[in-house]
This record gives structure tokens, C-alpha cells and sequence, in this order.
């Protein structure tokens, strides 16, 4: 079936990361957490890059097209990654860039094909379509939703015609979705495991070597993953912002990956122990103001 109505906003708070060159798919291979040889321009995959201690700098979507990588990033650091991952381009024919595209963000039905002129979007997660000046991209981990880098026309209208929304509704389906996202008060913080990024299919284990890849690698062979990434929402009406810390039994604390506004209340993506993953937590030190965990949409146990 072809969805008849989509919905479309133009995200503004987001920019698209542009790797080009012939030597970019073997210069990302030795930099991301994923397999880039899965990435073709029919298929796109979640991955996350770190440095050298193995905490993360990214996470995205990466997408093939006309012959180039494009990751779309917050836009507040998208500048500061294009320019750290320049430094390791070396001699390599690779060239980054953030390019002057427009970026909107699509939802329909999740078992429906998304139209946009001639292409056809299926409904299958991470899945791509493309022509010379569009990129259509299902999200991986949340294929209701899809990117769309370029200009397009959506419900007859040109896609620049939608709607802007505040970022923060994108990252709100985000947070729900249980999809991590790095922005500029969370870079350097957590390590791939602690944000899922195993349990959502962004770390290939079989792949060679990448920059952070021996304490990823250990982390997953012994067994020490003690810390994850659950779902919360606080009613208080009190703002928060990532990095921002959660307090829990006895001294332990976590820390906000992400978080956006629903109505009055907040929702909240934070890492903390897995064995106190049942207990209650709180946005305050005094524990007067309790976030309740949520449900995500993938399962977290002590055996993962």
C-alpha cells in the first residue's frame, strides 16, 4: 500500500555531513562502529564513531548516495565533527563537508510505502530511495518515520512548504523510539553499549579495526556492560538538558542522553546501572522530584 497522506517538517536544528571521495568507504570502515560495506544506496545502516577511549562522538544514519556517505547530526555539532574527523583523513582521496542541503523528517503509516515523485519508499526499516536531487531514508529502529535530504514535493506541496517544528518533537519520536542521539552536551560520555547501540544493530563485531574499537570489542567478549540507556519521563515541568545527572539509590547517579518536551512533562533517554534499573530515580539530589522509567520498544536485561 502507498501511504496517501504523509506528514512532513522541515528540521532545521539538523545538518547533513557529507564523506566523498574514492577512498571514503575504506576510510569509514576504519572510523564507525558498523560494517560500511552494508551500506548500499538501497540500504542504510544506525553507527556511532568514538574516540580513542571509545566514547561517543556520533550516532547516525548513514546513507549512500550519489556517490557519497551523508550522515545527518544535530547542527550543533555538526561543524566540530566535520572538522575532528577531517584530521584523520590524511592522504586518502576523501573530502567532508556539510553541503547547503535542506533536511525534513517524513511519518506514515508504519506498514505503508512512502511516494515522493517517482520514488517509492518501502516500509522496511533503514531502507533507501533516491534519484539525482532527493534521498528518501527509513529510520533505522523507527521505520514510521524517514528522512528526506533535498527538496521534494510531499502531499503535492514542495517539501520546503512543511510545516518547521521545534527540534525537539523529532527528538521526542526519538526518545520513544529508544534512539540515542549525541548532541553537544553529551559528546565524549558514553560508550556504544551503555546507548543501546548493540541491541539496535549499530556495532558490527566482525568487521576490522576502527578507532575505539579494542574497548568496544572487550567491553561486549567480557561480559561488563554494567550500565544502559532506559527511557524515563519526569512530570515536574522542570527543564533538563543532556549530561544533566539522575540520582537513585544509596550514591549512584546516571546521566541524560537526550530529552524533549511532551505537553507540561519531559521525556528522557538516561544511562544508568543496570541493577538499579528497577529501583526509583530522581532529577534532584534531594529525591523530591521522581522520573518514572518508561518502556522501550526493545528489551534490556542483565544478560545483554
Amino acid at each position: 500500500m502507498i501511504a496517501n497522506t504523509i506528514d512532513a517538517v522541515k528540521l532545521e536544528h539538523y545538518s547533513v555531513l557529507r564523506i566523498s571521495g574514492a577512498d571514503r568507504g575504506e576510510f569509514l570502515q576504519g572510523q564507525l562502529t558498523q560494517d560500511v560495506g552494508e551500506v548500499t544506496p538501497q540500504r542504510s545502516v544506525l553507527t556511532g564513531w568514538t574516540n580513542a577511549k571509545g566514547r561517543l562522538l556520533v550516532v547516525g544514519q548513514l546513507i549512500n548516495w550519489n556517490n557519497a556517505f551523508y550522515l545527518p547530526l544535530p547542527a550543533d555539532i555538526a561543524p566540530g565533527v566535520a572538522q575532528r574527523l577531517g584530521m584523520f583523513v590524511l592522504r586518502a582521496d576523501v573530502a567532508i563537508d556539510l553541503p547547503d542541503l535542506r533536511i525534513s523528517g517524513l511519518s506514515s503509516p508504519i506498514d505503508e510505502a512512502i511516494r515522493i515523485g517517482d520514488l517509492e519508499l518501502p516500509p522496511a526499516p533503514g531502507a533507501c530511495r533516491a534519484g539525482d536531487d532527493v534521498c528518501l531514508a527509513r529510520m533505522v529502529g523507527d521505520p514510521a518515520r524517514a528522512w528526506l535530504i533535498g527538496p521534494g514535493f510531499i502531499n503535492n506541496q514542495p517539501a520546503e512548504d512543511s510545516p518547521v517544528i521545534d527540534d525537539g518533537h523529532w527528538r521526542l519520536a526519538n526518545i520513544q523510539a529508544g534512539l540515542p542521539e549525541i548532541s553537544a552536551g553529551s559528546t565524549e560520555m558514553f560508550t556504544p553499549q551503555m546507548l543501546n547501540l548493540d541491541l539496535l544493530s549499530a556495532i558490527s563485531f566482525t568487521k576490522g579495526c576502527y578507532v575505539g574499537q579494542e574497548i568496544v570489542a572487550r567491553t561486549q567478549n567480557l561480559g561488563r556492560i554494567k550500565r544502559r540507556m532506559y527511557r524515563f519521563r519526569a512530570e515536574s515541568g522542570q527543564d533538563f538538558v543532556p549530561g544533566q545527572l539522575l540520582f537513585g539509590p544509596d550514591d549512584m547517579t546516571g546521566k541524560i542522553v537526550s530529552c524533549a518536551r511532551d505537553g507540561a512533562a519531559t521525556e528522557l533517554l538516561a544511562v544508568i546501572a543496570i541493577k538499579s534499573a528497577d529501583d526509583a530515580w530522581f532529577a534532584d539530589a534531594k529525591r523530591s522530584l521522581p522520573v518514572d522509567r518508561r518502556p522501550l520498544p526493545y528489551s534490556i536485561s542483565a544478560d545483554n
